[in-house]
């Protein structure tokens, strides 16, 4: 195997590039590290080069800390109209769906949907890890890149349109602030019942507040059920992918960090990339 040095190259500038920015922590240095993968074995750089896509994905989210304070702050953040469009489209007795589960939740409920939104990241990987050992290299790259389209999409959709999620109006209200960080909402409940502290780290790494519209937390397992629905030797796992995904779509309104349109955004994003990679992949076997 031909040993290359660029990667490497561009793993350790990396690396450098994030301790000159500030903020340099040991999950960089191991993404960055990643990189030495391309010189084990041909094996591993394959896996370099079909998991890249989903590498990308973090390092544009993580790059998002150093402007996105400073991007939010010249555009008009919307509060009142995502409140009030899932109010008049989606009320119950006079409630958004976010604030009736607010006043009836239960533990049983704050368990299961705070244990969907600690493994919904482990789903997807785990579908990419499933190609990658089965040797579909062709459709985990179309998945991988789907992703990442999603995502960056998602990503614009924050800086055009960032709207507050649910949990900031039940903290402060319909007044606009920009001295606030990311909260773990309804799902703080999961780690008071286990007395632990997932969330509040989880998004104590966060970086965007503002980020309601689309919802990627349903936009992933959706992309899941797709790739179950066009691989036949997953058939098995068709059902357990749609429960998991509309498990989702609940607990994002439950625990308070999407509202229901949000819902319909992440879906609907979600669907039309899936769609776009379908006609291209079918486009190319054609050519075969």
């Amino acid at each position: 195997m031909k040993r290359r040095f660029w990667p490497l190259l561009v793993g350790i500038s990396y690396i450098l590039l994030i301790y000159v920015l500030g903020g340099l922590r040991v999950d960089h240095v191991v993404i960055g590290l990643l990189s030495l993968l391309d010189y084990y074995n041909i094996r591993t750089r394959l896996f370099l080069k079909y998991f890249l896509a989903f590498i990308l994905t973090g390092v544009v989210y993580d790059f998002m800390r150093y402007f996105y304070w400073e991007a939010i702050s010249r555009e008009y953040i919307y509060v009142k109209e995502p409140y009030y469009r899932d109010l008049a489209w989606f009320g119950i007795q006079g409630l958004t769906p976010n604030e009736f589960f607010q006043k009836h939740h239960w533990p049983f409920v704050d368990l299961i949907t705070g244990a969907a939104y600690l493994t919904f990241v482990f789903e997807y990987l785990s579908v990419g890890f499933y190609l990658f050992a089965k040797n579909n290299l062709r459709l985990l790259w179309a998945f991988g890149w789907t992703f990442f389209v999603v995502n960056v999409l998602g990503y614009c959709i924050y800086f055009i349109y960032p709207a507050a999620p649910p949990w900031y109006i039940i903290k402060y209200g319909f007044q606009t602030r920009l001295d606030v960080g990311p909260d773990a909402g309804a799902a703080i409940r999961f780690d008071q019942i286990l007395g632990t502290h997932f969330f509040n780290q989880m998004y104590g790494r966060g970086v965007d507040v503002f980020g309601a519209y689309p919802s990627l937390h349903v936009a992933y397992p959706f992309l899941v059920c797709w790739i179950t629905f066009t691989l036949p030797d997953l058939t098995w796992a068709r059902i357990p992918a749609v429960i998991f995904y509309f498990l989702m779509c609940f607990s994002a309104v439950y625990l308070q960090h999407h509202y229901v349109i949000d819902i319909l955004l992440g879906t609907g994003l979600a669907a039309s990339t899936a769609f776009m990679t379908t006609k291209i992949l079918n486009r190319k076997s054609s050519r075969v």
